[in-house]
């Protein structure tokens, strides 16, 4: 064994704690936003709370890839991590940057997931791969203009959220949790389509999306969540808690978090 692959083991707690603290705080961000945003908007609310937060979750995100990017030893990753962050950030400053800023966050991500894919599992490569391309589609449904993508990019993201096992070791007891999450969200939807569709809408920008598709997703992420907690996985438990509560990825607010949610699983996946 060499000094530097000697000198890297050795370095892999401290790096896995950075990434673990870094992206921590952005999924904490983005699910606090989340969160109250859809309170702002409940008939009984408070006005104006939930967007007050959208630019402050994105630049703590825009800054989380940037400390995110320091903590990988591949060049293009790190480098399509940094436009992440950067443009990421400009994006809260000015909308004239918003297309620039689409192409530097889909390209990015892109990058890290090119780079990374050689030593990727096939199943996680194709998960994140579908989750690459539903990034790319909201952006282009949003940013890009072209609204008739809108529900096919919901519906790509939701998909690409509810396939998150495949990155977490699963038990029974987290298939079940799923299960009953899947359950839970249609009997839900059923009993109440609208305001189902409006927290839908207001949380997650979901447009144009079947309930069983909004099932499948919040099944996979409880699913992924339940394994992580239990196996002490908090660079999971982020990741999947960025991309299932950033939304469908049509504009940058929520394109930057899904972007770093797609980065942090890859690398965490390489790393395993």
């Amino acid at each position: 064994m060499t000094a530097t692959h000697t000198g890297w083991r050795r370095a892999a707690p401290l790096l896995e704690g950075r990434r673990e603290a870094v992206v921590g705080v952005a999924a904490a961000a983005v699910v606090t936003r989340a969160l109250t945003t859809t309170v702002a908007n409940a008939p009984v609310g408070p006005s104006g709370v939930g967007e007050s937060l959208v630019g402050l979750a994105t630049a703590v995100v825009a800054l989380a890839a940037v400390g995110l990017a320091l903590t990988t030893s591949d060049p293009v990753a790190g480098v399509g991590l940094l436009f992440v962050g950067v443009f990421g950030a400009l994006s809260t400053l000015s909308g004239a940057v918003a297309l620039p800023a689409a192409l530097a966050v889909g390209g990015g991500v892109a990058a890290v997931a090119v780079a990374r894919r050689e030593s990727l599992p096939t199943v996680s490569a194709v998960a994140v791969g579908g989750l690459v391309i539903a990034l790319a589609v909201g952006l282009g449904s949003g940013v890009g203009g072209v609204a008739a993508l809108r529900p096919a990019a919901s519906t790509l993201a939701l998909l690409g959220v509810g396939t998150t096992p495949v990155f977490a070791a699963t038990t029974g007891r987290g298939a079940i949790a799923g299960g009953l999450a899947f359950g839970a969200v249609v009997a839900v939807g059923l009993a109440t389509p609208f305001i189902t569709g409006a927290v839908t809408l207001v949380a997650g920008g979901v447009i144009g999306t079947s309930l069983p598709v909004v099932a499948f997703a919040v099944a996979g992420a409880v699913t992924t969540a339940s394994a992580a907690v239990r196996r002490s996985e908090w660079l999971l438990l982020a990741g999947v808690a960025l991309l299932a509560f950033a939304g469908a990825p049509a504009t940058l607010d929520r394109a930057v978090p899904f972007a770093l949610g797609i980065a942090a699983l890859t690398l965490r996946e390489v790393d395993r």
